[in-house]
């Protein structure tokens, strides 16, 4: 009975851990919601008092992932020798940093400048969070505990945007930082109280052996590349034309991929890619970034430009979308636990496929209650892979590697995101120099989306599953 007992009482201490580093987890999640589900709702705004292009607007939210995408890998790599909890408290007040200098940005250039900042801080945050979660947790749990983590982004969004609207159309774009300054104050503390620290001491020898010609070659690659996809704001070429920009990409890549097989400790650990599922899951979860965030960036700029939406209504819709998002997201990592991560993906890429046919074809005379329904429902299919693709990508990686791997994943993800809306601005802004009217401007990039949401359909269904005890 004695036994008994203490295997019970151990159990629940162990619970009761577990259920505090998840607290810890999800306050910077919250966060890093809030800032995206506001911002979002901010961006007609500043386009309107900056007076810049579809192109350039992309950039203002692309100044943010740009920092956001490059830094995932060190990070997570920095986090398997540091210790992933410090790396969390020093991103959120880097984050913090940049918040301020947002909120008293009197120009474009200092806006970007901020925006990059707190992209640099929330970098580690996705990378950090699942190699934790990974490590801390059991493999048959780690879809449920993934798919709660994951649906404090979304939980954020079913009020946030819809505030962060009123904020807007009362006082302007800046009065959507101060609640985040305070946000992150809360994170600081809550990371600092949930998380314990694990034993180790700061190693400066590893900072010495570090990998960071690696890290120059991918970050340059990454930001060529982003470049050469939108370079008119950047060097004055037509985008997608920019040859040097391209070459230059190509070299740092091929750099890359030499020096890193000559490293025994690469920062970019290539031989990841040698298994399938790790590779398949990566490259749909960065398909599945590159629709959620073109519709991101244009949905608030569609609803503006086609029906003379407030920044209110505008908040009010991406509230839906982000609200039927945090009602799947849960679900979708159980129903992975049981049935495997394929399932869920493939159901959702193919549901994708759907809603951009919608969207594609939706006329001006629409009613706004349908963008409402076709937003919720691309909400509730594109939340039902979050938590399976997250399990997927680290099911075949061992425990000395999440951080590196989960960095790696992160980054592949959101490179999707990042040249989501780098296309979508540009493909816009080309379809209006064109004098297209504004309607078939945006049809002309929903109809690219579905041929993407393709593609990551046919890729979800070779995702295979490894059974684990």
């Amino acid at each position: 009975m004695s036994q008994s007992q203490s295997t019970t009482t151990t159990s629940a201490a162990l619970q009761s851990a577990q259920t505090h580093i998840l607290f810890g987890l999800i306050a910077p999640s919250v966060m890093t919601g809030m800032a995206h589900h506001m911002f979002g709702v901010a961006l007609p705004s500043i386009r309107q008092d900056f007076a810049i292009s579809a192109d350039v607007a992309a950039w203002v939210v692309m100044a943010y992932t740009l920092p956001f995408i490059t830094l995932m890998p060190l990070y997570g790599r920095l986090g398997d020798g540091l210790g992933k909890r410090r790396l969390l408290l020093i991103g959120t007040t880097i984050f913090l940093l940049g918040t301020g200098v947002v909120m008293s940005a009197a120009s474009l250039p200092m806006l970007i400048l901020g925006r990059a900042i707190q992209g640099a801080g929330t970098a580690g945050f996705v990378p950090l969070s699942i190699a934790i979660i990974s490590e801390r947790f059991p493999a048959n749990a780690r879809g449920r505990v993934m798919g709660a983590w994951n649906s404090a982004v979304p939980l954020t969004g079913l009020s946030v945007p819809y505030v962060a609207g009123l904020l807007v159309d009362r006082w302007g774009w800046w009065a959507i930082f101060p609640p985040l300054l305070v946000a992150g104050l809360v994170a600081v503390g809550m990371i600092w109280r949930n998380i314990p620290a694990r034993s180790g001491a700061f190693h400066y020898g590893f900072l010495r052996r570090f990998d960071w010609t690696g890290v120059f070659l991918l970050s340059a690659g990454l930001m060529t590349l982003l470049f050469y996809t939108s370079s008119r704001p950047i060097t004055g070429v037509p985008a997608l034309r920019d040859m040097r920009l391209l070459a230059a990409c190509a070299g740092f890549l091929v750099a890359l991929v030499l020096w890193e097989l000559r490293r025994p400790q690469p920062y970019v650990n290539l031989r990841l890619f040698a298994h399938r599922t790790f590779t398949l899951t990566s490259l749909v979860a960065g398909l599945r970034m590159f629709l959620m965030s073109g519709i991101s960036f244009l949905m608030p700029l569609y609803l503006t430009d086609i029906h003379n939406a407030s920044a209110s209504t505008v908040g009010a819709v991406l509230a839906v979308q982000a609200g039927t998002l945090f009602l799947v997201s849960r679900a979708g990592g159980q129903i992975a636990d049981r049935w495997g991560s394929r399932l869920p993906t493939a159901v959702s890429m193919l549901g994708l496929v759907g809603v951009m046919v919608a969207l594609a074809l939706l006329p001006a005379s629409v009613p706004l209650w349908a963008i409402f329904v076709i937003v919720a429902a691309h909400g509730l299919i594109i939340g039902l892979s979050l938590a399976p693709l997250h399990r997927s990508a680290m099911q075949e990686v061992d425990e000395a590697e999440t951080g590196m791997a989960a960095g790696l994943y992160s980054m592949l993800r959101f490179a999707g995101q990042i040249l989501g809306t780098a296309l979508a601005g540009v493909l816009l802004q080309q379809g209006l120099d064109r004098l297209l009217p504004p309607l078939a401007a945006y049809q002309s990039v929903f109809w690219l989306h579905v041929v993407i949401a393709l593609v990551a359909t046919v890729a979800g269904l070779g995702i295979r599953e490894r059974q684990t005890a």
